[in-house]
Order: C-alpha cells, then sequence, then structure tokens
C-alpha cells in the first residue's frame, strides 16, 4: 500500500512539473523554496534532459539555493540555447521564459566574475526584449578597469526615473571613486544614496550603509564609520551583499576594544549563516579571516593559524566587491606570515619551559612554522615585487587595500628593509591632501623598517613624527609603535625613557611585544622556595623578558598556589598569574611560566566559551525596533 502512495505522489510530482507554468515557477523562486525548486527540476529533467523550465530552475537552484556557479551557468546557458529553439520561442510566454532566462544569467556571471560575458548578456538582453539592463554593467566595466566608461554610463542612468536604478548608479558611483582613490568623491556619492534610501530598500540597506562607512574609516572620519556601520547592523536581509558586523570587528579590533571584537565575530558568522547560500559562500572566506584577526589580536595565535591554514586554499570570488582575486591573495598570505610569526614567537616562549618529552613536539612544530613562514614570504614576494604593488600596499588605506593598519608596518620583513624604505620615502615625498593624511601611517612603516635594520636614532625620529600625528582610534597601531619606540630607547641607552614607553606598550596592548618578537625589561624577584626558583630559571631564558630596569616581576608560593606578579615602576600591577600547586615542583614552575605568558601577552578574555566554528545562527544585533526607519531615512 505504501510504495502504491508512493508511486502516485512520484507520478504527481512528474506531472506537476511537466506543467509547471512560469508564474508557478516565479512564485516558487520568490518564496526562496529551493529545495523544492529543486526537486521539480530533477523531475522534469529525468522526464525530459531537454526540458527547457527543468534546466532554468535547476540553474535558479544551483545559483540561489547552493551557491554552485559553475553548475548554475551549465544549466542555465543549456535552458537558453533549448529556449532558442523551442516551438515556444515564438510565443509570449517563451519569450518571457527566455528573457527570465537571461537575467538569471546576467546575475550568475556578475558574481562568478566573468564581467565580459555579463557585459555581453546585458547587451544581449537589450537586444531580444527592449528591456534595459545596462546599469548592471556599470559594476562589471568597473572591474574591467574601464572606469571612464562606468562613470559616463552610471551619470547617464543617475538621470532614471526609477529609485533603483538611481541608487544603483549612486552606489556604483561611489565604488568606482573609491577604487581610485578619491575618497571624498565617493564620500559624497555614498552620502547623497544615503541621503535618498527609503524603507522600501530593506534588501540594499545594509550594503549602501556601510559602503559609506567604509569610505569614513579611510578618510579617519572614525565616529562616522562606526554609527553607520552600526546602523547598518540593524537591518539584515538575506540577500544583501555585504556583512557589516565584519566590518565592525576590524573596526573594534584596530581601536584595541578585542571584547567588543570578539563579540561582533559571532554576529559575522550568525549573519552569514542566515544569508542566501551564494552570498554566505560568496564572503566565506573573508568572515574566517576576521576571526582569524581578532583571535590574533587577542594573543591567540594556534587559534587563528588554524583558521588560516584551513581557508588558504579556497580564496573568496570577488564578484560582489570591488578589488580582485590577486589583492584578496596578498592580503591572506600577509595575515597568514604576521599569524606564523606570532606562532613561532609562541612555541619558542613554550620550549623554555618544556620537558624533553613536549619538547621534540614543540621543536617540530616550529620547523613546520618556519617552512610556511619561508613559503608565504616567496608567493608574497612574487606578487609585490614584479608586478609593482608596493606602492599600493605599502599605502595606509589604499584602494582595496587587504592589510590592516596595525599589521602593515611589518610588510618590511616580507619585501625587504631596503626595498621597503626606498618606496616609503617615494610615497612620503608626494603633495596633496591624500598625501597628508597618510604621512603619520608612512613614517610608522619607515621607522619600523629602520629600526630592523639598527638604525636606532632614525627610526626613533620616524616614530615620534607618526605617534605624535597617528588617531588615537588606532589604538593598535599606536601601541605597535610605542612597543618599538620602547625597544629603540633601550638600545640607545635612554633607560628612563624606554621604561615609560615600554610601560605604555604594555598597558595599551601587550600582543605586540609578542607580534614583533620584542623583550620587556624585569627585575626578578622570589621568596626562594623551590617553585618559585625554578620558575624564574625559566622565566630568564624567555624571549619575552630580560633583565632590566622597566618592570618588577615577583614570584612566590602561598599555601598550595604559586603566584606572579608584574608591576610597573609606580608599582601599579600590570598583571597576575597563579596556579594550583602540582606534586612535582618542576611541573609547578612550568605551569606558572605558562600562565604567566598568557596572562601578559594575551587578551583577558575566556575564549572557551566562544565555540567560532559552531554559533547558533542567531544574529546578535540587538532589537531593531529601537532604532526605527525614521533614524536612516530622516522621517520619509
Amino acid at each position: 500500500m505504501i510504495a502504491r502512495l508512493l508511486l502516485v505522489l512520484l507520478a504527481a510530482c512528474a506531472s506537476f512539473a511537466q506543467q509547471m507554468d512560469l508564474a508557478t515557477a516565479r512564485q516558487l523562486i520568490d518564496s526562496g523554496k529551493f529545495i523544492r525548486i529543486r526537486e521539480t527540476a530533477e523531475g522534469m529533467l529525468r522526464q525530459n534532459k531537454n526540458s527547457v523550465m527543468g534546466n532554468y530552475l535547476m540553474g535558479v537552484a544551483m545559483q540561489r539555493g547552493e551557491g554552485n556557479l559553475p553548475l548554475a551557468r551549465y544549466y542555465l546557458g543549456r535552458a537558453r540555447t533549448l529556449a532558442s529553439k523551442s516551438v515556444m520561442a515564438g510565443t509570449e510566454q517563451g519569450a518571457d521564459l527566455h528573457a527570465h532566462i537571461m537575467f538569471e544569467m546576467i546575475l550568475v556571471a556578475g558574481l562568478a566574475e566573468k564581467h565580459e560575458e555579463q557585459i555581453q548578456l546585458a547587451n544581449e538582453y537589450a537586444r531580444l526584449f527592449g528591456g534595459d539592463m545596462g546599469e548592471r554593467t556599470g559594476w562589471s566595466l568597473m572591474k574591467l578597469g574601464r572606469h571612464d566608461e562606468a562613470r559616463r554610463l552610471m551619470l547617464k542612468y543617475l538621470q532614471s526615473k526609477e529609485p533603483e536604478v538611481r541608487r544603483g548608479a549612486l552606489n556604483t558611483l561611489g565604488s568606482i571613486e573609491m577604487s581610485l582613490g578619491n575618497y571624498e568623491e565617493a564620500f559624497r556619492w555614498f552620502t547623497q544614496l544615503k541621503g535618498e534610501l527609503t524603507e522600501r530598500d530593506t534588501i540594499n540597506i545594509a550594503t549602501l550603509v556601510r559602503n559609506r562607512a567604509e569610505v569614513a574609516n579611510v578618510l579617519l572620519k572614525f565616529d562616522i564609520a562606526e554609527s553607520d556601520t552600526l546602523l547598518a547592523t540593524r537591518y539584515f536581509h538575506p540577500s544583501s551583499y555585504s556583512n557589516p558586523w565584519m566590518s565592525l570587528s576590524l573596526l573594534y579590533t584596530a581601536e584595541g576594544r578585542i571584547a567588543e571584537a570578539i563579540s561582533a565575530i559571532s554576529s559575522v558568522h550568525a549573519w552569514d549563516r542566515r544569508s542566501d547560500p551564494t552570498l554566505e559562500q560568496q564572503r566565506w572566506n573573508d568572515g574566517q579571516q576576521a576571526t582569524a584577526i581578532v583571535l590574533l589580536a587577542a594573543g591567540y595565535p594556534d587559534a587563528s593559524l588554524n583558521i588560516v591554514r584551513r581557508i588558504r586554499s579556497k580564496p573568496d570570488r570577488r564578484g560582489t566587491t570591488s578589488g580582485n582575486m590577486e589583492q584578496a591573495e596578498i592580503g591572506l598570505l600577509y595575515l597568514w606570515r604576521e599569524t606564523l610569526r606570532m606562532q613561532r614567537e609562541a612555541l619558542r616562549e613554550e620550549m623554555v619551559w618544556d620537558g624533553w618529552p613536549d619538547w621534540p613536539i614543540a621543536a617540530w612544530e616550529r620547523a613546520k612554522v618556519e617552512k610556511e613562514l619561508w613559503s608565504a614570504n616567496n608567493r608574497l614576494n612574487a606578487l609585490l615585487v614584479p608586478t609593482k604593488r608596493l606602492p599600493w600596499i605599502l599605502r595606509p588605506y589604499a584602494p582595496d587595500s587587504p592589510v590592516v593598519e596595525w599589521m602593515r608596518p611589518g610588510l618590511h620583513g616580507a619585501i625587504g628593509t631596503g626595498l621597503s624604505r626606498a618606496e616609503l620615502d617615494l610615497l612620503l615625498a608626494r603633495k596633496g591632501a591624500t598625501a597628508e593624511r597618510e604621512v603619520p601611517y608612512l613614517q610608522a612603516a619607515r621607522g619600523e623598517a629602520l629600526i630592523a635594520a639598527g638604525e636606532w636614532e632614525n627610526g626613533l625620529a620616524a616614530l615620534t613624527t607618526a605617534r605624535k600625528a597617528l588617531p588615537k582610534e588606532e589604538a593598535l597601531l599606536n601601541a605597535r609603535m610605542e612597543a618599538l619606540a620602547a625597544h629603540a630607547l633601550e638600545k640607545l641607552g635612554q633607560l628612563d625613557r624606554a621604561a615609560v614607553a615600554w610601560r605604555n606598550a604594555m598597558e595599551r596592548h601587550a600582543g605586540m611585544v609578542r607580534l614583533l618578537d620584542l623583550s620587556i625589561p624585569v627585575t626578578l624577584s622570589t621568596d626562594n622556595s623551590p617553585v618559585a626558583n625554578k620558575a624564574v630559571t625559566y622565566l630568564e631564558k624567555s624571549p619575552r623578558f630580560h633583565r632590566g630596569r622597566g618592570f618588577q616581576l615577583a614570584v612566590n608560593v602561598t599555601g598550595r598556589r604559586a603566584y606572579a606578579q608584574l608591576r610597573g615602576r609606580d608599582g601599579a600591577v600590570l598583571m597576575q598569574a597563579s596556579v594550583a600547586m602540582l606534586p612535582d615542583d618542576t611541573d609547578s614552575a612550568r605551569l606558572l611560566c605558562k600562565e604567566i605568558h598568557r596572562r601578559a601577552f594575551a587578551t583577558k578574555i575566556d575564549l572557551s566559551q566562544m565555540d567560532i566554528n559552531s554559533l547558533d545562527g542567531s544574529v546578535t544585533s540587538g532589537d531593531s525596533s529601537q532604532i526605527g526607519l525614521k533614524e536612516l531615512f530622516g522621517g520619509k
């Protein structure tokens, strides 16, 4: 009986599939029932592999439901060929279906970065059906480097009476200017666009508002960048091209607001899991990179490296962004390099106190890290030096730059200090508003390169110039400069000034000491207990500490616990660590040393409660009703 019912149901499904008209198909698509769409398409294609509707629906299911762009192009291409040869081709229904197939193909071509193909399809759509799809080609023209042509076309569509077309033109105009580095002009276009948004733009609000936030950040208008990005997080839509939580997590990280950045990362993944599959896959790698950057800043290089190793072989497509694949690869390579460097330093620390059973394992892992670091440097040089991308990658907030500013000064380590300094000197010789805005950042990079070459006085002078002019919002970059200045002052024998600089660096962001492979000056003391004395012998060998007059590090045992306390010269407590005593004194000392390094050079946040790869999928953006549309639309 059950078998008969199943046969009847299958027959009914097949019959429904054969008889489905375009209106019913569009209802299924608009309702987002992509599993049912795929099942229907499969039923049609089983009956007739040359079914126009079956191939069309399968293409839609592949693109919108599963994010499989190659298969989407295949099925839609078949549907288009079959539609042009079908007996229905000359009928109104056949023409409507053909038009919808072409429309989907235009979308897929853009997402798959087939920009010439998208322009050709849009032109053919206009020739066959009379509809104007030209506003969609502005993005492809921009990605192909045909900026003047794209600008002229968008200015034409700016005169359109259709609000959606006009807003698309405004967004593309802003993106064109931003990709060319004309940030003030881009901000003007995006500001005009934001002023024209209405509640009917629910799909695009997050993307369009976030775009203005991005250019505001480049112009160092950090307050506008944060407020716009926060506003964008209130308007989730599964078809939104942007994930504003990603931008917010990186903004918080740069400002040293690590706890808020970690919270934002949870929302990054939750937002993407609710998004359309194609868009989730388009920015999967970027979301993972943002997570790795936050974890690295928080002082957890092992967790960050695990993510970067996983994502290196799966770069995002760049169809929905103004950047390209090589730029994205450069950003990922540099993140990989910096994560490897910090992990290497963490392993060097552990090898100081590791026992013989653990030491070979750590040594092997360190050798593996060194090999990966060599590969990362080689690939970076291949992408940057012969192709003359050095000025672009060294400039702060350069168009489509994939590197966060607090990491950028370390590029000299990948390309060489001499080459880096030569390019930085050329960049510093430029004139104009953009050049002037970039000076503090370029001086910071130049100062670090000079210090890496052992030119302490010149390096310190460049760092001092940078520190005076860098925005206070660049907290991690300022901490980096402070740590390097402290190192240079100590090398120059200016120990009192160095102590003040070390204190500032540790208070601003202690993780920079590890990232830069520096050590802080400490005076060690113990209560002469076996555990404390053993711990001090390890601490003296640690790459993070050396004997000097910057801090006091006291180790003692009370009851069944071992304690350590790091104090400034004024007696203020900067770090406290404690562990329960183990049966073996050496094991207790090793455990205490590990805890000292974790507490001193990592953000005091317990990440064990946050499973980054198993989030619950709920967007933690707060109650959007508390803001309301009037705040964005000015009462429209």
